[in-house]
């Protein structure tokens, strides 16, 4: 009898957790996983999303059996995250608009968002109600990141500067090589 319970009830096909206070704090990682082979191997797509200008920042595609997933990725992330749990076709629709408004100030997405696109088969992003609004304020607001050089910074503000205009735009960059920086923060 318990078999037949067990078979009758539909395992998730996807699961997806992203940053609560994403949209304060202005980037964090999404994670939407695939269920293959009966729960047994998953397929999962993590971004580190940037929503306030660069999109998808670093994309990571995994396919690893369940225990594997939920130890070295779920459990992972969450416990070092504050994570929560969200409608797959939610997490697919806020990336593939945080990539699309990254595009559109002229900035690609992370080399591997497309391999780790691959998770977004079978999620429907229109299922999602939400409505997400990109940017700080109303424009684009770059943050430095602690592992793009100076060198970069400058490009992206550079960036800006053409796709937006003076003054449409803000952007917060520590100046100084990232060892410097990352020396004087710790201090």
């Amino acid at each position: 009898m318990t078999d037949e319970l067990n078979r009758s009830v539909p395992r998730p096909t996807h699961e997806a957790f992203w940053p609560a206070d994403l949209f304060t704090q202005g980037i964090g990682w999404v994670i939407l996983a695939r269920f293959r082979s009966g729960g047994a191997r998953v397929e999962a797509g993590i971004f580190l999303i940037d929503v306030f200008c660069l999109g998808a920042k670093l994309a990571v595609y995994e396919d690893c059996d369940a225990a594997d997933y939920r130890h070295r990725i779920r459990d992972h992330y969450q416990s070092r995250f504050p994570l929560v749990p969200t409608e797959p076709g939610c997490a697919r629709k806020l990336v593939e608009q945080a990539v699309q408004y990254s595009k559109g100030l002229g900035f690609s997405s992370h080399a591997n968002y497309k391999k780790a696109a691959r998770v977004f088969g079978g999620v429907r992003a229109e299922q999602c109600p939400q409505q997400f609004t990109f940017g700080h304020e109303g424009k684009p607001f770059y943050r430095r990141g602690p592992r793009e050089t100076e060198t970069q910074a400058q490009r992206i503000v550079w960036q800006l500067e053409q796709s937006c205009g003076p003054g449409n735009y803000d952007y917060l960059a520590m100046l100084g090589e990232t060892d410097d920086i990352n020396r004087a923060l710790n201090e």
